[in-house]
Order: C-alpha cells, then structure tokens, then sequence
C-alpha cells in the first residue's frame, strides 16, 4: 500500500530510491522505468518531500530538468510543481522542523535514508492513521489525507474562514460572575477593548500582557494561556491535579463561540458517546475537537476566526481565575496552566474541595478530571514533574525527557534522567551519570545541532606551541548536522555554527562544553573513556533548586 522514496539530484543526473515491501530499487536517469514504477503505487511517502523531493519527481516526468528546480528551491523562489498521482504523503508534516539526519542521529539509525524513511512512518503510524480515518468516516476525497488535521477539521466543519473586523470586541461567557473577579484583571480586558474600538491596531494589543498576583503567585494574562506556578518549589504530602476535561472545545460549544456550530456540536457529542463506549473512534473525533482552536488564528486555514479565538482565551482564562478566587482559602495554589491547577491542601479538606469543583462544574457547564499527587518539583511552570498517587510520573520541559530521546529530540537527556532520579527518588547526581556511563547509555549524553539558518558547521581543533599553556588552532569544516560530546581532550575546542561574509563568523553552538567531541558514526563505536563527566555533572547541577 506504502511505497517509501528519497530523490536526489546533480546537475546532469538523478537518483531515486524506492522502498517497496522491504525491497529496495535505484532508478538512475530512467525516466521509462519511474513512470512503471509509479503506476503501481497507491502512496508515495517520503521526508520533506512536499517542498523538495515530490517536486524533483514531478520535474523528471514533466521533462524539466530537477537540478534547475532544485536551485530554485533553494533561492526560495515559489515552485508549483506537484504531484497528484500517486498520492504523497510527507513524513515530516506537522513536526518541528526535523531535519532526516537530525533524526538519524537522534536515534542512532544506521539504516540508508529510504529505509530510514519507512521506519519513521511507522513511528508516526498514529498520527497518518487518525488522518486516513478522518477521510474514511466523514467520505472525504481521498487526497484530502495529505492536508494537515487542522485543514482536515475544516474540512469536515464545512468552514469559512473570518476576516479580522471586530476581533478584539469581547464577548464574555453569561455565567461568568465579573464582579467576584479581581477588578485588576477584569479591566485588563476591557480596557484593551476600548483602545480598540478607539483604533489602536490589534496587533500591538494582542502584544499586551499583565502579571497579576493571585493566590500569592504572579500569573500572567495576556492571549495565550494562563500561566503561574511557585518557582522552585519541591513538596511531598495531599496535592491535586485539577484539569477542565476538553476545555477550549467545551467553551466554544457553552457560548457558541463558532460560526458552524451544528456540525462542531455534533463532532462532540459524538466524541463523548464514543468515549463512554470506549469505541476506539472516539480518538478520531478528540483530534478533531482539538484542532479547531489551534486553526482559528491561521490565516491559511478556512476556521480562521480570530475574534473568537481571543474570546475563547479570555473566557478560558477568566473561568479559571474564578476558580482559584473560590478555592484559595481552602489551600494552596501550586501551579496554574491553560486548563487547570494544582494545589496543596490539608488532609481532611479533601471533601469540601471536591463539592466545591462539583457546584462549579454545574454552574459552568464543565467537567473536571481530578488526579491525586503526593510529589512535586517544580523549577517553573514549563519545567518540572510529579508523582501521582499510583505511582506514574509526569514531566514537562527540562524534566520530560528522563526515559531517553526520541527522532525528534534527544539532546542532553542525562539532565532529565539525574534530575528526576534526585527530585523523585533521591538518587544523587553523580550516581546517575556514572550507572548510565557504565552501562554504555551514551545517547544520554549527546547533543545534536544543526546549522539551520547558519550557513554551516566548524570545530576549532587546538595544537601544541612552543610556548607552554598556548594553543595554535584551526577550524575543521563539519557536516550540517552533529553529534557533540564533552570531551577530555584539550586539543578538542569549540563546535560552532558559521555564517560566510568577508570573514567567516562562528557562533558557539550553546550547551556544549569548551572541549567537545563530534561523532556522527554508530554511537555504539565511540570510546565511552573520552567523554568528560564532570562537565555533565555541572551542567545538571546548573538546573538543580
């Protein structure tokens, strides 16, 4: 069903790879023998592909030469060449810029592109499946499974995009009592309504932020999410995880904050019958639901609607102001995000919060989903992680990554492992860093850069002079993307991203030590003696509290 593919191009031939049921083809310079091939493919796949190799390909069968058009890639200039049979598919869509060997190297893979290609898309086997099921259930075109979720929930909505007029005229949630809420933060909004009627530009408006303390914590207002948390902070004993269930997907349904609202409601309620049923569809409609606020802001997408994208994020945020106002005297603000809270509260309170989050349940028209904690470290609100009461851990940011990388990233891993081994068990820094040398779990202690906007890669590699203590050095070219470690070895200096002008300029890659190691060939070949370990050591203790 799946054919896999990776072109490349110089500037009197080509190469195409095929991966096909495991069995790999070159076609080199043969035009006859690709369009054969193609006529027996379903789904083409590749990585990138939708900017780059789809185009080489639809360049060979148009008869235009594919280096010319790779040249114009690169310029940046605009190539409307595509291809629409078969029907491609792009490995790297809705990721974060991931270069492929940037997730070669994340994981270690030895294989050759085209395979590697193969690998990842079963990877991401989720991900294209709630896709094709989209296009199943709701008969869409069968093409319609290249479009993005987001693109695939307009899709289905049947939207139309929105224009900018009246997008900062808030409309606020009927059960929202604005006289229980901090007059500080209720005129934040208001007041940024009124300089817009008056014509201040959105732009600078949507800019505009308040930091507000609540509960004893500075909570920022603005029109993202509202974030707080007690910076720092560790804690055993009675905490609870308090999430609004579907948070943003239920305002839009309780205050009709969509244009096509009878086809979002029913995309809802479906998604929560299949969810009592424990019917594995209701994962189909949950990305669905989950898309559409994400897309209301999109200029490219047909759910553009900014104006109740900032009514959804105001409301959003006052509800949950209105919650802690009710709960704070009943204990302990811990952390505050988009749709929910933490708290610490005294055994025996319990009850009362409980009844508490049930009247305001009804009076919002909201569910909670409610998890017992009994330990937290917390540095901020983006980095920390928790235990909870079964015993599974939690863990954002600088904390999430404590079970290893993965294609997408799978730098300096040894800081969320130590970290969660002290914060969670005790376990002291040195000891993790020395258990996972010893069993050889190297990738813990990679980092993997890439030039990305730089126009390349150097390292300074240091000499001995006549004089002692002093260095001669020079700078060897490396490729785009590297594996670097901390090394022992002082003749090792700096990697660098580089920038050509007159002079070259470099730019030392951040979180790499002075002495650094790059090794892009199998990890399980490198010498684990060269690798520095008291630099790893320091740079944990660095985001200890």
């Amino acid at each position: 069903m799946f054919t896999f593919y990776k072109a490349e191009t110089t500037e009197d031939s080509w190469n195409i790879y095929f991966n096909q049921d495991g069995k790999t083809t070159k076609l080199h310079n043969d035009k006859e023998g690709l369009t054969a091939l193609l006529s027996g493919v379903s789904y083409l796949v590749g990585y990138g592909n939708f900017n780059y190799d789809d185009k080489i390909l639809a360049s060979i069968l148009k008869g235009i030469n594919p280096y010319k058009t790779v040249e114009k890639i690169k310029e940046g200039k605009n190539v409307r060449l595509t291809i629409n049979n078969p029907i491609t598919l792009d490995v790297s869509q809705e990721l974060k810029q991931v270069e492929l060997q940037e997730a070669k190297l994340n994981i270690n893979s030895q294989l050759a592109d085209v395979d590697f290609i193969k690998e990842l898309f079963e990877k991401r086997e989720s991900y294209f499946a709630s896709k094709f099921e989209i296009v199943k259930e709701f008969k869409l075109p069968a093409a319609s499974v290249k479009k993005t979720r987001a693109n695939l929930a307009s899709e289905v909505l049947e939207a139309k995009p929105s224009d900018d007029n009246k997008r900062l005229h808030i409309t606020y949630d009927e059960r929202l009592p604005k006289h229980e809420l901090p007059g500080t933060v209720v005129d934040f909004y208001k007041g940024i309504e009124k300089e817009y009627k008056s014509g201040i530009p959105f732009k600078n408006l949507e800019e505009r932020k308040l930091t507000y303390k609540l509960a004893g914590i500075d909570h920022i207002y603005g029109f993202g999410g509202l974030h707080a948390a007690k910076e720092n902070y560790k804690g055993e004993g009675e905490y609870m995880q308090i999430d609004i269930a579907s948070y943003y997907p239920s305002l839009i349904i309780n205050n009709h904050f969509i244009d096509h609202m009878d086809n979002f409601k029913k995309i809802y309620h479906q998604r929560q019958q299949f969810k009592l049923e424990k019917n594995p569809k209701e994962e189909i409609y949950k990305t669905l639901n989950s898309s559409v606020y994400g897309a209301m802001k999109s200029k490219w997408n047909k759910l553009y609607n900014p104006r109740m994208a900032n009514n959804i994020v105001i409301n959003g945020q006052l509800i949950i102001t209105h919650l802690i106002c009710l709960l704070e005297n009943h204990c302990e603000i811990i952390q505050t995000n988009t749709d929910g809270i933490i708290i610490n509260y005294k055994n025996g309170f319990e009850r009362n919060i409980i009844k508490l989050l049930e009247l305001f349940e009804k009076a919002y028209d909201l569910k909670f989903d409610v998890d017992l904690i009994t330990k937290i470290a917390q540095r901020d609100v983006n980095n920390y992680v928790l235990q909870y009461q079964d015993g599974r851990y939690k863990a954002k940011g600088r904390f999430s990554n404590y079970e290893g990388g993965d294609f997408e990233r799978n730098s300096l891993t040894i800081i969320d492992k130590a970290l969660v081994d002290y914060y969670m068990s005790g376990t002291k820094v040195n000891k993790t860093v020395i258990d996972l040398w010893k069993k050889g779990k190297l990738e813990y202690f990679q980092y993997v850069a890439k030039s990305g906007k730089y126009d390349g890669m150097a390292q300074e590699v240091k000499q001995d002079t006549l004089l002692e203590g002093n260095y001669a050095s020079e700078f060897e070219r490396l490729p785009d993307v590297n594996r670097i470690f901390a090394t022992k070895d002082r003749y090792m200096g700096s990697v660098y991203k580089t920038r050509d002008d007159k002079e070259t300029k470099y730019s030392k890659v951040p979180y790499t030590s002075e002495n650094s190691l790059v090794w892009n060939e199998d990890i399980k070949k490198l010498d684990k003696r060269k690798l520095d370990l008291n630099w790893y050591i320091k740079q944990i203790e660095s985001y200890m509290f």
